[in-house]
């Protein structure tokens, strides 16, 4: 944590949490991340604090959320454990609150993950120097663990108890930039097979987390070479070993792998782009469609599957050339089950498959001497606020490519082209993008005596091109095109 200690919401919630544990006589421990996270002076992203308590963690939850004023949510009713949410926002505070897994706190602590989350303090005692570190309950040496920067099972059927945790280990790897205890690797191993019986749901946090993170790739790398990606997402297994001809340095899969790795590097802070572009690019990737979920973890998911299209449609010309035509579209349409069985929300699914299925767009774009209004606002009227997004993605692909053989001539010419294209999007919008509608579909019917359908749209679409070409600048120009348009119609 950084040296203002915990935030003061949370020192109040934990504050009413306490009063109700000694009313109700309930012994009520903090655990695991909220003191790992103390000891590293790591300020969290998320206010969220693991509770534990001997017994009866629903009910107390249940009660917690009564006085509390917070939303109740059992997370796995066999195991005792449930969820408080108290607050909205960025003054929102979740408590999960779990049964002992075993007799006392010493015997849960060692069923638990990682040593790094195996350690506890009395609630009263956290209360009493909430921004102090040191923790009084650590069978594991979990604060030494903390120390070593190293992340150890708690117990050898850590991964068999619950798969997850094996992309947890990676998860957490990258969040903390922690290296993995060697003794993990053979015990994720032998509880691979199982990973595949994971909820979406859980797989979904923990590989958007990883995503989040600035280290993705390497996690990604590192779960590749134990074949868990093979497991998760087994769309990319295809892509393994598949030649791609001069033009790549990488095969498919290694080429997927190595777009998030670039996107890793440039969505760190933007330092490449021009000063100008890196505040608002910034304020997009931090962008939630859904809460706690930016768009920069599904940029990234989209770079990491924006070629599982290429192995199906690879084809070898008679003079050796590798071509992947339509690999796109088929990419795209593969990329459904995945985000399906990934359980993300509509518009997360709808954004990730936009950006597969265009990812080509900008490359092509790109290749003309002179961009002009017209094709920026095509662009960005099909892609819409997922613009951005899908220019960044070709981003990552374009730096991905070529490795070592790129041509920084036309690497700069690129960035030129990406930064215009950016730049229209966030400062010159009511010029290129989104221009302010100098004809609405009433006005349209009332003054040309036209019914609603189709054509009222067509009108409309063709008036908004023209002005963001430049060439309309008042409503009354916008009428006498539509009147152009209407007497050149047929019939």
């Amino acid at each position: 944590m950084t040296d203002a200690g915990p935030a003061p919401i949370l020192i109040d919630v934990l504050t009413r949490v306490g009063a109700v544990a000694t009313a109700r006589g309930v012994p009520c421990f903090v655990v695991g991340g909220l003191l790992r996270d103390q000891l590293l002076r790591r300020q969290p992203t998320h206010l969220n604090v693991d509770l534990a308590v001997p017994r009866g963690a629903l009910a107390f939850c249940r009660v917690l959320a009564e006085r509390l004023g917070g939303a109740f949510v059992v997370l796995d009713e066999a195991a005792g454990t449930a969820r408080v949410v108290i607050g909205t926002g960025g003054q929102r505070v979740e408590l999960d609150v779990s049964d002992f897994r075993g007799a006392t706190i010493e015997e849960d602590l060692a069923r638990r993950d990682f040593t790094i989350n195996a350690m506890a303090v009395p609630l009263a005692d956290w209360l009493a120097t909430p921004s102090a570190s040191a923790v009084v309950i650590d069978p594991l040496q979990g604060a030494q663990a903390v120390r070593r920067r190293r992340l150890q099972p708690c117990f050898p059927g850590a991964f068999e108890a619950d798969p997850i945790r094996i992309l947890r280990a990676f998860r957490l790897s990258a969040q903390l930039d922690f290296a993995l205890d060697p003794s993990a690797a053979p015990l994720m191993a032998e509880a691979l097979p199982r990973l595949a019986q994971a909820s979406g749901e859980r797989v979904r946090d923990e590989l958007l987390a990883v995503l989040e993170t600035d280290r993705a790739a390497g996690a990604l790398r590192a779960l590749n070479d134990l074949g868990a990606l093979d497991v998760l997402l087994p769309e990319l297994s295809a892509g393994r070993d598949v030649d791609q001809g001069d033009f790549h340095h990488l095969d498919v899969l290694h080429h997927q792998l190595e777009a998030v790795a670039q996107a890793d590097r440039f969505l760190a802070g933007f330092a490449e782009f021009a000063a100008p572009l890196r505040a608002p690019l910034a304020a997009y990737c931090a962008g939630e469609l859904v809460e706690r979920r930016s768009r920069k973890s599904l940029i990234k998911l989209a770079a990491l599957l924006h070629d599982i299209g290429k192995p199906s449609n690879r084809q070898v010309h008679d003079d050796g050339a590798i071509w992947f035509l339509g690999h796109e579209q088929a990419g795209a349409e593969l990329a459904v089950p995945v985000l399906e069985r990934l359980r993300l929300a509509n518009r997360e699914a709808e954004m990730v498959h936009r950006l597969i299925l265009h990812h080509l767009r900008p490359g092509f774009l790109s290749r003309e001497l002179h961009v002009t209004r017209r094709a920026i606002y095509r662009f960005f009227k099909d892609l819409g606020e997922d613009g951005p997004g899908c220019l960044l993605e070709w981003w990552a692909d374009r730096m991905a490519t070529r490795g070592p053989r790129s041509r920084l001539d036309q690497l700069d010419a690129q960035r030129q082209f990406l930064e215009t294209m950016l730049s229209a999007y966030f400062f010159q919008a009511e010029e290129l993008v989104t221009p302010p509608r100098l004809l609405d579909g009433h006005q349209l019917m009332q003054r040309f005596h036209l019914p609603a359908g189709p054509l009222i749209g067509e009108l409309l679409a063709a008036v908004e091109e023209a002005q963001a070409e430049g060439h309309l600048r008042s409503s009354e120009e916008a009428v006498a095109l539509v009147q152009e348009m209407l007497t050149r119609r047929p019939g």
